[in-house]
């Protein structure tokens, strides 16, 4: 009797803690992952933000274990995220402070050109799809811009950062600036069945046709032929074994013969190379720059947030 009466009472709070976050449905205890506040984080939500994240985690991970563990602190990661944008958000409205209606207005009409070509329907049907209203819509829109401010007020500037800083940074650090060897590519790929137009292809370009006519005309990956046939920069190694060793192996303006990959056909041109060696300073100044003032970020905004947090009411569900 006396376990029934406290599992009454246990759900009572929870269905008030519920009530209090503004939910649109009744919220069960074994959907709840996480309070913060008056906000209920629950599995749903969760599964939304990690969704996009499962193929490429998948694809990525060596084993079943390894998939699961990186499964998870992701889902740590994402309530943890979940936590300080709520703590933000809270911290922005204690301090008085408001987004202009007309702002407001303004950033959903440029989502909806931007995003949907001003088309509304196609919005409606994309919000549909996502299972949220209009105004749950606004309000993430409006959240996302009070983080992104508030996150602003915090950032330090490069100004900050000393030319001796630097130095130092890139002596400490020089292991960080060694490249590979590179080259820079074009190519034209082909259907596997399409030997003789591959062969075709070589036979014209060492007559004299130019490699990126030849890519516009008869290339199936129609991003690259559209640009004749440029692919950008590859290091050693990045490229699957035929293609690297294929590419390595030319001399800057020459092509490959037929490379077959799967069922796919490859004629590969040399464009440029960069040789493997430590990067000038000057070379990777503005990145040294730029990690410098992230380091600066990420300890103030790491104490910003270990201070909301000690101040919030936060309970995580077992």
């Amino acid at each position: 009797m006396k376990i029934k009466l406290l599992l009454v009472l246990l759900l009572s709070c929870v269905g008030a803690y519920a009530q209090n976050a503004s939910q649109s449905r009744v919220v069960g205890y074994d959907n709840i992952v996480a309070i913060v506040e008056d906000k209920i984080i629950t599995e749903n939500e969760l599964r939304k933000e990690i969704t996009p994240f499962v193929s490429q985690i998948r694809a990525t991970s060596r084993t079943e274990a390894d998939f699961r563990r990186r499964l998870e602190d992701l889902r740590e990661e994402i309530i943890n995220n979940i936590i300080n944008r709520v703590l933000v958000v809270k911290e922005f409205k204690s301090k008085g402070m408001t987004i202009p209606e007309s702002y407001l207005i303004s950033h959903y009409d440029d989502y909806i050109r931007n995003e949907f070509n001003g088309d509304r329907a196609a919005f409606l049907k994309y919000l549909q799809s996502e299972n949220k209203t209009v105004k749950q819509f606004k309000k993430e829109q409006e959240e996302a811009i009070i983080i992104d401010y508030m996150q602003s007020q915090h950032r330090k500037s490069i100004a900050e950062i000393s030319p001796i800083k630097i130095t130092e940074y890139y002596e400490a650090n020089k292991e960080k600036w060694f490249e590979s060897a590179s080259v820079k590519l074009s190519q034209i790929t082909l259907k596997s069945d399409e030997p003789n137009t591959a062969n075709t292809i070589v036979e014209k370009f060492k007559a004299g046709e130019k490699f990126s006519d030849l890519a516009r005309k008869y290339s199936t990956d129609s991003a690259s032929a559209k640009k004749g046939g440029e692919w950008g920069w590859y290091k050693k190694g990045e490229l699957v074994p035929q293609l690297d060793s294929a590419a390595f192996a030319l001399k800057i303006g020459e092509i490959s013969e037929p490379i077959t990959v799967g069922n796919m056909i490859f004629i590969v041109k040399l464009e440029e190379t960069h040789d493997e060696g430590i990067q000038d300073i000057d070379a990777v100044r503005e990145q040294i720059e730029w990690a410098l003032v992230g380091q600066n970020q990420s300890i103030e905004h790491k104490k910003w947030v270990e201070r909301l947090r000690r101040n919030a009411y936060i309970k995580f569900m077992q």
